[in-house]
This record gives C-alpha cells, sequence and structure tokens, in this order.
C-alpha cells in the first residue's frame, strides 16, 4: 500500500479546502441564479393553481381559456427545455396574449398573466415582463403570498434593467410585510440593492438584519462577510 502524502499546514493555507472551496462556489452560484430558480418556481405555482382550478370551471368560457393557457404553457416548457426555435416561441406567446385578450376574467388570465411575464423575463425582454407583472398585481391583489412573489419577480426585472432604486422599493415591499415569507431574500437583495445605489448605510442595515433574523437562510453567510465589510463605512457615516 502505497504511503499517504503528509500534506503541511503551509500548504493548506495556500491552497483551500476542496469542499470549502466547492461549497463557496455553490452558495455564489444560488446567491448570483434566485431570479432563474424563481422564474420556475412562480411557473409552478400558476400550473399548480390552474390544475386545481380547472375542477371548478363550471362554464365554456373557463374551460375554453384553461385549454388555451395549457397550449401556451405547454410551448414554454418546450422553449425552456432547449427548443429555441421561432414558432415554438411565437406560439408561446400566441396562446397566452389570446387567453388575456380574450377571456380577461378568467382565471387563466390570471395565470397567464403570470407565465407570460415569467417567459418574457427568460428571453431577457424586461420591459414586457416588468408590464406583465404589473397587471398580475391587480389580478392577484387578494392572494398576498401571490403578490410577494410578484414583488421579487418585479424588483428582479427591474434590476435586469439596472433600475436598481425601483428594485430596491419592490424587494422593501416584502420586507414590510407581516409574515415571514421570502422576507429574508428580500432583505439580503435589498442590501444587495443598496450596495448598487452606493447607499453603504442601508445596505449594511438590510445585510445585518439577514445576519441577526434569519440564520438558517441562504444568504446568511454572505449577509455576515457583507456586515464586517461594511461596518467601518457604515458606523462612520452616522
Amino acid at each position: 500500500m502505497a504511503k499517504k502524502k503528509r500534506v503541511t499546514r503551509k500548504k493548506l493555507l495556500k491552497e483551500p479546502d476542496e469542499f470549502l472551496t466547492f461549497s463557496a462556489k455553490a452558495i455564489q452560484f444560488v446567491a448570483d441564479n434566485q431570479r432563474p430558480v424563481f422564474g420556475v418556481v412562480i411557473g409552478v405555482v400558476a400550473v399548480a393553481l390552474a390544475f386545481a382550478g380547472f375542477r371548478y370551471f363550471s362554464n365554456v368560457s373557463e374551460r375554453k381559456a384553461y385549454a388555451m393557457f395549457e397550449q401556451g404553457r405547454l410551448y414554454y416548457l418546450a422553449e425552456i427545455s432547449g427548443d429555441k426555435t421561432a414558432p415554438a416561441q411565437e406560439k408561446a406567446t400566441e396562446q397566452f396574449e389570446k387567453v388575456i385578450r380574450k377571456y380577461p376574467s378568467t382565471n387563466a388570465a390570471r395565470f397567464s398573466l403570470l407565465v407570460y411575464a415569467d417567459m418574457s423575463y427568460h428571453r431577457c425582454d424586461y420591459q414586457k415582463a416588468i408590464e406583465l407583472y404589473q397587471k398580475a398585481l391587480g389580478a392577484f391583489s387578494a392572494e398576498r403570498s401571490i403578490l410577494k412573489l410578484i414583488w421579487d419577480a418585479l424588483a428582479y426585472a427591474y434590476e435586469a434593467k439596472k433600475d436598481y432604486k425601483s428594485a430596491a422599493e419592490y424587494f422593501q415591499r416584502i420586507t414590510h410585510t407581516q409574515d415571514g415569507f421570502v422576507k429574508a431574500d428580500a432583505y439580503y437583495n435589498l442590501g444587495r440593492m443598496m450596495e448598487a445605489l452606493s447607499h453603504q448605510e442601508k445596505a449594511f442595515e438590510a445585510y445585518n438584519k439577514v445576519v441577526q433574523a434569519y440564520p438558517g437562510s441562504m444568504g446568511f453567510q454572505i449577509a455576515k462577510e457583507k456586515v464586517v465589510r461594511l461596518k467601518g463605512p457604515a458606523v462612520a457615516s452616522e
């Protein structure tokens, strides 16, 4: 049996542990890709609601609208699965727009707004995504949890347009709500937006909230490092 080579402490300090390096990269990947992950979530939410609601569709308009929504959803799924052909993209757009235009008062139209907005975001058509999410705010005004997801989506869309002020406003809306749903991520993202706007003290406050109130959150470790880095400037500006 070959003798195991001894690794010196000096070498360990010079070359970080592979697992720790991987973990740091994984954390950074999730932090950098929260919105794409969320995009899938909001699509799933819409589909789940549509599937549950279909059992209660009691009129012809609802059934027709749902059938169109389902066709659009399938084309969109084909697109995100790798079908980047123009026909697939055009058909998805066509179906969602038809539902929204022809059956605006149906549940299928509400779900179409969400999925169409998400689709537009993934196509990097951020302005269209914002317009659709704004309409969805009215359509889901009574659904508090979904409203928070839409605020989150709007924030990411504004961030993609480099409108950090608007993005911060929507992340902040989530932090002002009573329940804890997605609040940890909202505080973390609010900190990012404040940094982008060069508001160091406000960034420090947002990151510090993550550290103090949400130790189990995904962004905790990064927020903790940010607090240490920003503490000096934040305290100095008080």
